[in-house]
């Protein structure tokens, strides 16, 4: 049994987080048909869809708390990285390269010296994932946000012949 910090101490009841998600989830019933149509393949972090004979991947993200470190620190400038880190390993994971990316920051008040090292590690992300950032959006959300939030969504091509799915992986 753990007896170190575990999402419980933190107030994140697992359960009920999964069961969320579940009931979300759960009404997204519609599916398109034909090309650019979602591959159905569980314990992915990195969604797949159908463009002949390669995937598109899409993965979303955020920093989480790393936030809050950023803020205790006033270092700024590489939670961008990590956030462009945290989308490109779900993309990766399935073989996939990493090709754009697209941003969001939720933000209390505009703020000109934030949002530049934000967008020097989200940069400096790019650059280390031969990504580009495509477009993004920053929401100014006062009565929602007490700080900044950051997350992204990356966009993924993978050859269908090249993908991972952990379909074939055995003990040992």
């Amino acid at each position: 049994m753990a007896t170190g910090w575990t999402y419980s101490k933190a107030g994140v009841n697992i359960d009920k987080k999964s069961s969320s998600i579940g009931s979300l989830v759960g009404e997204l019933t519609y599916r398109r048909k034909g090309f650019g149509q979602m591959v159905q393949k569980s314990g992915l972090f990195a969604s797949l869809i159908d463009f002949g004979d390669r995937y598109v991947t899409l993965a979303t993200d955020g920093v989480g708390t790393k936030i809050l470190i950023a803020e205790k620190l006033g270092i700024w400038n590489t939670i961008g990285i990590d956030c462009i880190a945290m989308n490109v390993n779900d993309t990766i994971c399935v073989n996939a390269q990493p090709i754009s990316f697209v941003d969001y920051i939720a933000i209390d008040k505009p703020d000109d010296a934030l949002t530049q090292q934000v967008g020097i590690g989200l940069n400096k992300g790019a650059e280390l994932s031969d990504m580009e950032i495509v477009g993004g959006e920053i929401a100014v959300l006062p009565e929602m946000v007490n700080g900044l939030d950051l997350s992204g969504t990356c966009m993924g091509v993978v050859d269908k012949d090249k993908i991972i799915t952990g379909d074939t992986c055995e003990k040992g």
